[in-house]
């Protein structure tokens, strides 16, 4: 195996000597890896088959919650899921074990709302989770920390069904949660699975 790359800039590299080339990642950049590639591939197909949802994704900190006689903002619970039509779920993190004091919150935007708002950027979709967040909890204090991610492949919705792809013939793999799901879990047998295959 050889694998070819090339900088933003223009400079190229190539690396020799691979027995095996794994693609863990998630499925659409893979298909697009693979397609890029030329090789004739039963892959190609299997990494079409599945789907993923976006999520846009709020962490907020409120260090001014940290006062004698005050020990969270808000509502009295730490995590929920949100009918809310821009909110799936949020969480206090300062409620884990192990966690300071300070008041964190983590918000991640519903899959319908991350995918209408895709290409939106970052301010705007802040300022509406922010909005959203406040609605929700009853907290209108200004956070002292915002910071707004997107993740354009952040849950599953129609896993590959097996739990990795392996093309013996070309030395080819592929490996991630969206074989088997969209927690952690699947992402770590699906890893396991594959190395085990190609061993």
């Amino acid at each position: 195996w050889q694998v070819r790359t090339e900088a933003a800039e223009g400079a190229q590299h190539v690396y020799a000597g691979f027995d095996a080339v794994l693609l863990a990642q998630p499925a659409a950049p893979a298909q697009a890896l693979v397609a890029m590639s030329g090789l004739n591939t039963s892959l190609s197909p299997d990494l079409g088959r599945v789907t993923t949802a976006p999520c846009w994704t709020l962490m907020l900190a409120f260090p001014q919650a940290v006062r004698p006689g005050l020990t969270t903002l808000g509502p009295q619970w730490n995590a929920a899921r949100s009918t809310h039509h821009r909110i799936a779920w949020l969480a206090r993190e300062s409620s884990k074990p192990g966690r300071t004091t300070i008041e964190r919150w983590t918000v991640q935007a519903s899959p319908a709302w991350s995918a209408e708002h895709l290409e939106d950027d970052v301010e705007r979709v802040q300022s509406k989770l922010l909005k959203a967040f406040a609605e929700v909890t009853g907290i209108r204090a200004e956070p002292d920390y915002a910071d707004t991610r997107r993740w354009r492949y952040a849950q599953t919705t129609q896993p590959l069904g097996r739990s990795h792809l392996w093309d013996a013939n070309l030395a080819l793999g592929a490996c991630g949660d969206w074989c088997l799901g969209h927690r952690l879990e699947d992402a770590f047998v699906s890893g396991l699975e594959l190395a085990l295959a190609v061993a």
